[in-house]
Order: structure tokens, then C-alpha cells, then sequence
């Protein structure tokens, strides 16, 4: 069971007691004879949205844990401040400052009561001052920008539908995203060229996009997530090339 007792000067004290009504009746503010070993920790000090500030976790002596509660009840009032710490072997010489105050100076200030506190008995204690500021966002780092979704650009032969081995190796890293992202879908969109007949130009740029559309379905892309675009005509004097590709891109 946990009592609460009031000693050093009005502090007050949880005890965490075993053995019934005897051992409660013995509890004092030094560790509990005959206890259960309790495991090591750093030191936390939280500051309650009640006003209670709350010390806990293990150091390594009595003046230790005496000069932590008395700068606590020199900056916060007696009253406030309750020791849950314990005496043994800390598992790290680190203090952590939880809670939320007003503005940044009482944040800076609880951070070096206990700096001055813990300085006087070792150096090597480090304060982690994670007090929050009322009204303040909390810093937080940003996440990482997702990668940009790739795309592909298939070349045909002159007159053919059939895609090359080089092609095949570029759609395979879209498949590989779609994959992944199964929330995404795959838009092809055929190019002809304006010379010519432009209905036989638009069929077999169509034709071009559904190979395409055959390559991602064959690699398990469902259909649904598969857009055909209408065939775009080529503009202006580019590589007649460029008449004969399709797009492959995501959305």
C-alpha cells in the first residue's frame, strides 16, 4: 500500500510499505527495512497542472535526495512538493523536467535550481529540461518529405506496340511503387504523330498505352487502378521518337 507522511520540514513523502499495519506504522522518510528491491532509474521531476511537484526515481545518498527536496521547497513552497525518491544505485546521473509553466523564464529557472542542486554533488548529473511553455507549440521535428512517386517513358518501334527490355525494367520500378502505395494509381498516356492518318496515328498510340496497361496488370496492378488517357498528338518539329512513346505516371 502507499501512505503519504510529512517530514523534513513539511515535505511531503509517499512510502510505498509491505507487511501489513506493522510496517505502515514503521514507515519513516528513510527506505523501508526488509523491502522489496526496487529497480535503479534516472531522476524525473514533473510538475503537475495541480501545482504538485512530484520528485521520483533513485539516487545514490541521503544528501543527495535532502538537496534535490530542499531546492525544490525553496523554489515551489513545501507544501507543493512531494519526494517519491528512493536511495540505491541510480542507473544514470540524468534529471528529466516534465510539466508545463507559464513562460520561458520559469522554464529556464526550474532548470537551474536543480543544475545548482546537483552540481554541488557531482558534476556529472546532466539535466534534460522538458517543461513545455503554456501556449507555446511544442517543437517537434518535421517529418521527412515522401519520396517523389517515379515515373516511366516507354519508346516504340516504328508502327509496333511491343515494348523493349530496356522499357520493361523502367515500369518495373512504377510497379514497385504502386506496390507499395496501393492508394495510388497508374495514368499512360499514348503520343502519336500529326502527319499521317491521324485514326490509324490514335489507335496505335492506344495500342501502345494498353501494352503498357498489359505489363502492370500481368505484375498484379489491378485494373481499376489503371487509367488510359486519350492519345495525345505530338506538336511542333521534335524526334519522331517522341511521337512514339507512352507515359506512364502516378496519381
Amino acid at each position: 500500500m502507499a501512505i503519504r507522511a510529512r517530514a523534513d520540514g513539511g515535505v511531503l513523502r509517499r512510502i510505498r510499505c509491505w507487511g501489513g499495519a506493522a510496517a505502515t506504522a514503521a514507515a519513516t522518510t528513510s527506505a523501508v527495512q526488509g523491502a522489496p528491491a526496487i529497480a535503479a532509474s534516472a531522476l524525473e521531476v514533473a510538475l503537475g497542472a495541480d501545482g504538485e511537484l512530484v520528485l521520483r526515481g533513485t539516487v545514490a545518498d541521503e544528501a543527495t535526495r535532502r538537496a534535490l527536496v530542499e531546492a525544490a521547497q525553496a523554489h515551489h513552497g513545501a507544501s507543493k512538493v512531494i519526494d517519491e525518491l528512493r536511495i540505491g544505485a541510480p542507473s544514470a546521473q540524468s534529471l528529466r523536467l516534465t510539466g508545463e509553466v507559464t513562460d520561458a523564464a520559469a522554464r529556464t529557472a526550474w532548470g537551474e535550481v536543480f543544475s545548482a542542486a546537483l552540481a554541488a554533488r557531482s558534476p556529472a548529473w546532466s539535466i534534460d529540461n522538458a517543461l513545455t511553455v503554456k501556449g507555446l507549440p511544442v517543437e517537434t521535428t518535421p517529418a521527412p518529405a515522401p519520396a517523389p512517386a517515379p515515373k516511366a517513358i516507354v519508346y516504340f518501334s516504328t508502327g509496333k506496340a511491343d515494348i523493349s527490355a530496356e522499357a520493361r525494367e523502367q515500369v518495373a520500378e512504377v510497379i514497385a511503387y504502386l506496390k507499395a502505395n496501393p492508394e495510388r494509381k497508374a495514368v499512360l498516356s499514348g503520343f502519336h504523330d500529326p502527319r499521317g492518318n491521324k485514326v490509324a496515328n490514335e489507335a496505335l498510340a492506344k495500342s501502345r498505352a494498353k501494352s503498357v496497361r498489359e505489363l502492370l496488370r500481368a505484375a498484379g496492378i489491378e485494373e481499376a487502378r489503371i487509367e488510359l488517357r486519350k492519345p495525345v498528338e505530338t506538336t511542333g518539329d521534335g524526334s519522331l521518337a517522341e511521337a512514339r512513346r507512352v507515359e506512364l505516371s502516378v496519381e
